[in-house]
């Protein structure tokens, strides 16, 4: 029987059980269902980076308020996966809860994040290939495209050790988003408890994977815009030499490879684990 305290939301120790047992429960989805659902968290987390540039691409960019706007209307993303059910992979990092209770083997901790994984880049590229081809990036006669080719630019011009440490950062608050969601009991419940969270990360400017796969694809779509390059180079002349960066190489290996990895440790190890031995750890 769940705990409860007086106001009736989940106290940590259920939480903590909470997670194991949905992560037993990822853990045990089909292929199908796995990617199917990693494809719809990948177009949602894409449609909340839509989102965030239509917000800020004109808002005073550079502002703490443009900051704290872009991050509350990208709280839709995680709002989107968690009532729908979708599957994200910077969340299923918490199925670590379940593979050190023995409820899940490392084959299936592994084979969930690569289905997930891959169904999040499937969406999350796709999408942003739909953005792209309904020449949203020329509304403001291409300020939003080159925002949009900004962000991208500063992504893939990061060393590996700062978007490792940016993406433990990130997905920290991410997973602790999610957590504090367990904890609710209903949908405005699991809504009020993602928004602070999500917010601090976007507007802190930390580094998400599955974001990073909208956001760095479509810089590097719309760079292929004269219009787009044109307004970026004369908003933005100090960063023409980091365009050079700006490509599918420069997407992998200099943000996607360290992010992922941070989002690895931050969810998982600074979030999942910590709770995993406080409430979990050699309790029968």
């Amino acid at each position: 029987m769940e705990e409860r305290l007086s106001v009736d939301i989940l106290s940590p120790e259920a939480i903590a059980r909470k997670a194991e047992n949905v992560g037993v429960n990822k853990a045990n989805y089909n292929i199908r269902t796995t990617i199917t659902l990693g494809i719809l968290a990948g177009a949602f987390i894409a449609l909340a980076s839509e989102f965030y540039l239509v917000a800020v691409f004109d808002a005073g960019f550079f502002s703490s308020f443009t900051r704290i706007l872009g991050g509350l209307v990208f709280s839709l993303g995680l709002i989107l996966v968690i009532l729908t059910g979708a599957e994200l992979f910077t969340g299923n990092t918490l199925l670590l809860i379940a593979f050190m209770t023995k409820k899940i083997t490392i084959r299936k901790l592994l084979r969930n994040w690569g289905l997930v994984y891959f169904g999040n880049f499937i969406g999350a590229i796709g999408m942003a290939a739909i953005v792209f081809l309904s020449r949203q990036w020329e509304v403001g006669e291409g300020l939003l495209g080159a925002h949009a080719m900004y962000i991208a630019v500063n992504k893939v011009s990061m060393d590996f050790w700062e978007a490792f440490f940016s993406g433990i950062l990130a997905n920290s608050l991410v997973v602790l988003a999610i957590w504090i969601s367990y904890s609710g009991r209903t949908a405005t419940d699991k809504i009020i408890a993602v928004i602070l969270p999500i917010t601090a990360f976007v507007a802190s400017g930390f580094e998400h994977s599955i974001a990073n796969m909208f956001f760095i694809p479509f810089g590097i779509m719309v760079k292929s815009s004269p219009l787009v390059k044109e307004v970026f180079l004369s908003e933005f002349p100090e960063m023409a030499l980091g365009i050079e960066n700006l490509n599918w190489a420069g997407f992998i290996l200099n943000n996607l490879v360290p992010v992922t990895l941070g989002n690895i440790i931050g969810g998982g190890v600074l979030v999942g684990l910590a709770y995993w031995f406080v409430y979990l750890h050699r309790v029968q």
